[in-house]
């Protein structure tokens, strides 16, 4: 008699896409909307480069338009930084490692997340001024 597999449930997985708009409603609370200033000073944006070699891809690299750009930018007192998201299970591919390295090299703060508390880390850590209306879990906040 052959043996049954043992059922598991397993978490699901956050899909970057799902990621990308908690984080943007999150920043929309914390900051300001997309593209508008804040009463200290700081914006935010997000880069849509899905299926960035499209139709022509050698009209988007003369226009400056490269691959690996990270997902969203975060504006402050003069300085960039780039909060790049992966899911779950996402790895970063060769083009991203490469603009990411090339903007810590030229000494803009970079953080590579895969989920909003780490994202509000990162802008604690940047110095960045957030509403703080997004809290942290309390066990997570201790870590």
């Amino acid at each position: 008699m052959a043996r049954r597999a043992t059922f598991r449930l397993t978490a699901p997985v956050v899909p970057e896409h799902s990621l990308q708009k908690q984080v943007a409603d999150a920043l929309r609370l914390e900051i300001a909307p997309a593209g508008k200033l804040s009463a200290h000073g700081a914006m935010w944006f997000s880069v849509d480069h899905a299926n960035f070699a499209g139709e022509v891809p050698g009209l988007r690299l003369t226009r400056g338009i490269v691959a690996g750009l990270p997902d969203m930018f975060v504006l402050h007192r003069g300085k960039a930084h780039l909060i790049e998201l992966k899911g779950a299970y996402g790895m970063l591919s060769d083009a991203q490692k490469s603009v990411l390295a090339a903007a810590t090299l030229a000494g803009v703060p970079v953080a590579v997340v895969d989920n909003l508390p780490d994202v509000l880390r990162a802008l604690d850590a940047w110095g960045i001024p957030r509403a703080r209306r997004v809290n942290l879990p309390l066990t997570e906040a201790l870590t």
